[in-house]
Parts: structure tokens; sequence; C-alpha cells
């Protein structure tokens, strides 16, 4: 019972999974009401041994057309460092 038990904690800890949205830059541009938002993300696998994509800020204001960046945000969700999703918002006009 305890076998088993113990292999049920361990899948459940590797089905966890965390999500954080935080600010990462501002410039002291405003924010428009009709301002853009550009959006660039990776995907990172086994802890980084493999990546694709690419989440730079460049590259999503460039998506959306932004040339006076305001406010960027940046959200990753991990899945036990096994899958990881960054993502880049960039809003702007």
């Amino acid at each position: 019972m305890r076998k088993l038990l113990l292999v049920a904690v361990a899948a459940l800890s590797l089905l966890a999974s965390c999500t954080v949205t935080a600010p990462f830059a501002a410039t002291s541009n405003t924010l428009s009401k009709d301002a853009k938002v550009g959006t660039s993300s990776y995907i990172s696998l086994l802890g980084g041994a493999i990546m694709l994509g690419d989440a730079g800020i460049n590259l999503a204001a460039k998506k959306a057309g932004i040339t006076k960046i305001s406010v960027v945000d940046t959200k990753v969700t991990n899945y036990a460092n096994i899958y990881a999703k960054v993502e880049t918002f960039v809003y702007g006009d």
C-alpha cells in the first residue's frame, strides 16, 4: 500500500504545473486606447535540452507592427521542468 501511495505522489508531482505572468519591462511611453499587442514564444523540452521558437521582444513588436513599445509582459508555464512555454507580450503603438 505504501509503494502505491509513493508512486501516486510521484506521478502527481510530475503532472504539477505552474504558470506565472509578470511585468518584464516598461518604458516612459504611455499606453493608448488603440495600443497593439504583439506576442512571441518558445517551448523548452527536457529542462532546456530542446528549445523551439523565439520569445524575443523585437520579434513580438515586429509581428504587431509596433514601433513605440510601452509595456512588456512575460508568461512562463512549466510542467515539472519537462515541458515549459515562455510567452512575451509587447504592448505599444
